[in-house]
């Protein structure tokens, strides 16, 4: 059997340690809390968290991303709550994928993802025209919607007061999800836009760990928008978009955005408490398990807007078991679900929520977050829970009193 040689001059153990928490990984205890918190560790082929900060800590580079175990980590941080040292898995994680090594493990949907975003400002290489060609005759089709020949879906509209970023999906596969935020804004009667120039509120840098990209993608939202003149960015439900927007933007860019930052849940609630959105809970007669979007939640810190809002939706929120900073992840995070070749993989690391969702014996669950909505509803269907997925804020428009 070959020696291991531990490596202290290897370039991550060179990246860690650099903060008295998050990155200290010399001061794992070797408990294995983590292990025990880790969704998909009793799954077959699965990361395993103190592994992953064993070979950071001996500088076993090599050996890490030979492993897998930094793609197939989730970054859904759930561990992190339990480390006794206060370790940030993510933080880990996320320096280990940024190694020259790493690279080569980077699947090719993300990497050809990441060059449309880049080039033409949408992950799914939508451009500035097909945009303005999709959301007119959005558009037209909007004024029938809500029964106003005045109604329209904005875009490029200077000094409007808030500016509506979509997921790719809105303006791809899920137009109808598009329209249906486009009613929360109509009721809300303010003045609002989209942007042209900027149509994506996903940052798939954060999944590779390039921050220089990260940084790139950031300001490719931030910047229009400021010269839009905008007060407050309305983010689709999104978890990484909102995550890397809401939390890491500063630091990516160095400043602070020059207007607010908020998810569309929170703009409605904020607007159904002002009186101006009138919400009809009796148009969904039943009960709604609330799932917790680990980057909208547990990594942002954003809990009670969307349970709130549901709850105005709807007969009553079930809460599942665990939730909040301990909810279980729905499988797809980290990049999981972005790569078309990992739905196997994906049925494995959605059992615990699908087991969850089951034990709670609900037959409609919402989730604040387009990506934990498609792979709920997929772990639904390969695991015959029978459970219709939404999101609160589509609750909400359809609940809408006009």
């Amino acid at each position: 059997m070959e020696n291991i040689r531990l490596n202290n001059a290897s370039k991550l153990v060179g990246q860690l340690n650099k903060k008295e928490n998050e990155d200290n990984v010399f001061e794992c205890l070797t408990c294995g809390a983590c292990n025990s918190r880790c969704s998909w560790f009793e799954g077959e082929g699965g990361p395993v968290p103190r592994q992953i900060v064993r070979m950071a800590t001996m500088g076993l580079d090599d050996m890490l991303i030979d492993s897998g175990m930094l793609w197939d980590c989730l970054l859904c941080n759930r561990c992190t709550e339990e480390c006794p040292m206060g370790i940030d898995m993510e933080n880990v994680v996320r320096k280990g994928r940024s190694l020259a090594g790493a690279e080569k493990l980077i699947c090719k949907d993300i990497q050809k993802g990441v060059k449309s975003r880049l080039e033409l400002g949408d992950v799914n290489g939508l451009t500035r025209e097909e945009f303005i060609e999709t959301v007119e005759w959005m558009g037209e089709e909007f004024e029938d919607e809500v029964d106003d020949p005045n109604a329209t879906i904005p875009y490029d509209q200077k000094g409007s007061e808030f500016l509506y970023l979509p997921n790719p999906r809105e303006l791809g596969i899920n137009l109808m999800h598009l329209t249906a935020m486009a009613k929360l804004f109509y009721a809300s009667k303010v003045s609002w836009t989209m942007s042209s120039h900027h149509t994506d509120v996903t940052n798939w840098g954060y999944f590779i760990s390039n921050d220089e990209i990260a940084r790139k993608m950031a300001l490719m939202v931030i910047e229009p928008a400021e010269e839009l003149g905008i007060k407050t960015l309305v983010l689709s439900e999104c978890g990484h978009g909102y995550h890397v927007l809401k939390v890491l933007a500063e630091e990516l860019i160095g400043r602070k955005p020059k207007f607010e930052i908020i998810s569309i849940p929170e703009f409605v609630l904020r607007f159904v408490k002002q009186g101006k959105i009138k919400l009809d809970p009796s148009v969904h007669p039943f009960e709604v398990a609330y799932h917790d979007p680990c980057n909208l939640a547990r990594k942002s810190d954003l809990y009670d807007a969307p349970r709130e809002l549901l709850a105005l939706c709807c007969k009553k929120v079930v809460e599942l078991s665990p939730n909040r900073e301990n909810a279980i992840c729905c499988g797809g995070g980290g990049g999981m679900l972005q790569d078309s070749t990992s739905k196997a993989k994906r049925m494995i690391t959605g059992k615990a929520k699908a087991e969850q969702i089951k034990a709670a014996g609900v037959k409609h669950v919402a989730a604040p977050c387009l990506s934990c909505h498609r792979q709920i509803g997929e772990i639904s269907q390969h695991y015959e829970l029978g459970v219709i997925v939404d999101t609160p804020a589509s609750m909400a428009s359809n609940a809408l009193v006009l």
